[in-house]
């Protein structure tokens, strides 16, 4: 039976890497259409302020997904330690 408190290891590695995963896409997906020239111009701030916005937009998305990677590799380990043994 898995204990609760893996349970929330694993929420929690699956919500950081679904959040990661979407912010990364909507900086590349926003970068991409600044660079073709397809964005809309940005209202009230400058070019540049707006690409370095989606850059830092897909700088967190990748810490976000290292995070949630490395806390599902402690839930897999935690699963692991407590995994109920069979006797022979």
């Amino acid at each position: 039976m898995v204990r609760f408190e893996d349970r929330l290891f694993d929420a929690a590695s699956a919500l950081l890497l679904v959040g990661g995963v979407a912010l990364f896409f909507v900086g590349r997906s926003a970068l991409t259409s600044l660079s073709n020239g397809t964005y809309p111009p940005p209202l009230g701030e400058t070019w540049v302020a707006r690409t370095d916005f989606h850059a830092n937009q897909t700088k967190l998305g990748g810490w976000l997904i290292m995070a949630g990677v490395a806390i599902a590799l402690v839930s897999a380990a935690r699963h692991v330690l407590h995994r109920r043994r069979t006797p022979r």
